[in-house]
């Protein structure tokens, strides 16, 4: 009975982590420099999550200055018609080669 407890929870650890996995592959910004937003629209922010701004469209872009302590954030220049200083979700953004 124990080691039925101790697979069915180890499976469950298993298809849990493997759910995340994709999540960590995706597009993120992590440092400066200049990124495409990957998501069909994101808010731009004048505080880190707060006070909404404006809008950015996928393909849009955005010069990263610096990322939020938490990592959730970006600041830095918006391009196109944003064309302003904000915060956006670094979750949204991938670095442009």
């Amino acid at each position: 009975m124990r080691n039925a407890k101790i697979t069915a929870l180890a499976t469950a650890a298993a298809i849990a982590v493997t759910g995340i996995a994709p999540a960590t592959g995706m597009a993120k910004a992590t440092g400066k420099g200049k990124h495409s937003v990957t998501a069909e629209s994101t808010y731009v922010y004048k505080q880190a999550g707060k006070i909404f701004d404006g809008t950015l469209f996928k393909g849009e872009t955005f010069k990263v200055e610096r990322i939020s302590k938490s990592g959730k954030f970006a600041y830095g220049m918006a391009y196109g018609h944003v064309n302003r200083h904000a915060w956006i979700k670094a979750a949204d953004l991938k670095l442009k080669r």
